[in-house]
């Protein structure tokens, strides 16, 4: 059963969280500061967080920390009912997390939401795509990395994303037309060359010359994030 570990204001509701994380079948741990929590993900990656909030500004800094250092657990904030309002929840999933809700919360809605978030799977990080030499800030649209910048335009944001959701799949164009646009005053599909053309362009000179788009032709797009060589730079390199 995976693994519930808890940050908490006091013992006390640590105590009371994790008994009921407990009395639904998983295991349960707590640590007392937000760095030791992401130390605690980074050993165990399975595992799932849970925030206890006094205040927005305190769960949107921890989860937008957590994701920037990388941290793919999956985080579930629960809010003081005192500073709990639409606008608040919203920054907090914005941030990275993957539910909010107001504290306190009946222990049977806890569990059930638990339950639900382990039924969702492993969180996949739109905030944040790291590549070799840069990471790509989505609330910034800004690619960063060794003191570089790079602006993105809205579209080559999208796609960015858009690829950056399945490393592992191969995605078409048409596949690429209905993340990017979803249906709704879509341009001709030539339009998706020329945005790979230009991101490629881009991500190349912040990743010293490694791309991050491969081309699988006939077949579409697919986003390696560890870079590779293009062709074009091989050749060069074989005719030196």
């Amino acid at each position: 059963m995976m693994r519930v570990i808890v940050l908490a204001p006091s013992r006390e509701v640590e105590t009371e969280l994790r008994a009921a994380a407990e009395s639904a079948g998983f295991d349960s741990g707590g640590e007392p500061l937000p760095q030791e929590l992401c130390s605690a993900l980074y050993r165990d990656p399975d595992a799932l967080a849970v925030i206890r909030s006094p205040n927005s500004a305190f769960a949107a800094v921890t989860c937008r920390d957590f994701r920037k250092a990388d941290v793919r657990n999956l985080i579930f904030v629960l809010l003081d009912a005192g500073a709990w309002d639409n606008g608040s929840a919203a920054l907090i999933l914005k941030c990275g997390a993957d539910d909010v809700q107001p504290a306190p919360i009946h222990t049977d809605e806890f569990v059930a939401r638990l339950k639900a978030l382990t039924r969702r799977g492993t969180y996949n990080d739109h905030l944040f795509i790291k590549m070799p030499g840069c990471v790509y800030d989505a609330e910034t649209g800004n690619a960063e990395g060794l003191g570089r910048k790079q602006h993105l335009t809205e579209t080559e944001a999208r796609l960015l994303t858009a690829l950056a959701l399945d490393p592992s799949k191969i995605f078409s164009k048409a596949d690429l037309m209905d993340h990017m646009y979803g249906g709704e005053d879509e341009p001709e599909q030539k339009i998706i060359d020329v945005l790979v053309c230009k991101l490629r362009h881009k991500l190349l000179e912040m990743n010293d010359g490694l791309d991050v788009v491969r081309t699988i032709w006939g077949r579409g797009y697919q986003f390696e994030p560890k870079g590779f060589t293009p062709v074009f730079r091989q050749r060069v390199r074989a005719a030196r």
